[in-house]
């Protein structure tokens, strides 16, 4: 069986005499069209394909100017040809310059090359501005930095640690930053004497923290990774979660002394972080609304978080419904709640972190979300998934949360206040 033959249907011709051109227009057995061109030049019939009406056209008109002005043989420029010049002058004209200038300048930058590529020599070059940079000593870097940190807005307490990790750092080092060497942090971090790893790990990312701004600064090299960035990290040992028992909670709190019951309560049934229970105030608790609002600026995360305020939280805490001020007077609760664990009778005395441990782990088993937990505690998902995910079962948690206190039952007041007000009647 011989194929099926191109069929031909129309042809057009451009230009006359000599420097005619005919375009054949052929359907093809695959159903495309196809269109042929046909001249004669040098005592010879020529031919040249093209997929494309309008580009076997436009090739046609360069093909003839070429045959009517006597211009040697070369190859005509077809519609991508000049998509990519307009490209390409279009990349230059950004810069100001001509596609000829370009093309120009960078023959010239790559024959100054030599081996390298034009970028990585570009690179070379800058690395080698490394002698222009700022020399500043470690502890003015150090205070530029806590004063940025403070102008930026964040809260009083990240700013205090960056000042207390950065002075620290500046009794060891005292010379410009930039010729301390990653060896030198790394047996700084591991001779802090009393922290463990989790501390220095936060006084390393301090350290990363402030040479990162004094590179921003111009005092380090931009193009290269700091030597705090460099420095090792320290790794933390899993520990078990420590939590309190529903039993163990109520007698926490009925130990709890009216200068510290808010503290416990808020604690346990909202999951504060202690530090930032410090930080709050009485205002912060939306009683009609149902939640602890607590600003970015007392938080660790530094980010607005709404904690929900559960019905036996606001029955602990009715006491100072109408309260001001801060919510914990005491300035360090360490010593207060050792002494409450001692009082309930708590195996093993206070643990740490236990309160709001124990929440997450109460609030997981009674929500069954954690991203919604995460929300709530300021914490990540993977972190609470991993660590508090099947720690307790739902009906602990449903317990956990209906703890209330006894009818007619009031915290007592700090003995220190008792023995003020006898001297006082006395």
């Amino acid at each position: 069986m011989t194929p099926k033959k191109k069929q031909r249907s129309s042809i057009v011709e451009v230009g006359t005499g000599p420097a005619k051109v005919t375009i054949y227009t052929c359907n093809r057995k695959d159903g495309f069209s196809e269109f042929t061109l046909s001249w004669h030049e040098g005592g010879r019939r020529k031919r040249r394909s093209l997929a494309c009406k309008d580009e076997a056209r436009l090739v046609a008109q360069q093909i003839t100017v070429r045959l009517t002005n006597g211009w040697v043989v070369g190859d005509e420029a077809s519609k991508r040809d000049l998509e990519l010049l307009h490209h390409c002058e279009g990349l230059a004209s950004k810069f100001g310059v001509s596609l000829t200038a370009a093309m120009e300048e960078w023959a010239s930058a790559r024959k100054l090359a030599g081996e390298f590529s034009i970028s990585e020599a570009v690179r070379i070059h800058a690395a080698s501005r490394a002698n222009l940079l700022v020399v500043k000593a470690v502890k003015d870097v150090a205070e530029e930095f806590v004063t940025s940190r403070r102008h930026r807005g964040l809260s009083e307490h990240y700013v205090n640690n960056c000042r207390d990790y950065s002075n620290r750092f500046c009794e060891k080092f005292d010379r410009n930053i930039a010729d301390i060497t990653v060896k030198e942090i790394n047996a700084y971090l591991a001779g802090l004497k009393g922290l463990g790893p989790v501390s220095k790990n936060c006084h390393r990312r301090c350290l990363v923290t402030m040479f990162d701004f004094a590179r921003r600064q111009g005092c380090l090299n931009p193009e290269r990774k700091t030597a705090a960035a460099l420095s090792e990290t320290f790794k933390v040992p899993e520990t078990a979660i420590e939590i309190f028992t529903t039993e163990e909670m109520e007698r926490l709190l009925q130990s709890s002394n009216a200068r510290m019951l808010p503290f416990v309560a808020i604690g346990a049934f909202a999951g504060i972080r202690s530090a930032e229970i410090q930080r709050l105030d009485w205002e912060d608790v939306k009683w009609d609304r149902g939640f602890i609002e607590l600003l970015g600026s007392k938080a660790k995360t530094a980010a607005r978080r709404l904690v929900p305020l559960s019905e036996n939280l606001k029955e602990w805490l009715a006491p100072w419904r109408e309260a001001t001020g801060r919510i914990v007077q005491i300035s360090d609760s360490s010593g207060s709640l050792g002494d409450i664990a001692v009082k309930a009778q708590i195996p093993g005395g206070w643990r740490q972190n236990g309160l709001r441990h124990s929440y997450i782990s109460y609030r997981v088993a009674l929500t069954g979300d954690v991203p919604r937990t995460a929300l709530e505690s300021g914490n990540s998902p993977k972190v609470i998934f991993r660590n508090y995910r099947e720690v307790v079962d739902e009906e602990s948690a449903k317990a956990w949360f209906s703890i209330k206190p006894p009818a007619g039952w009031k915290p007592a007041e700090p003995k220190r206040i008792l023995r003020a007000r006898k001297r006082k009647s006395s």
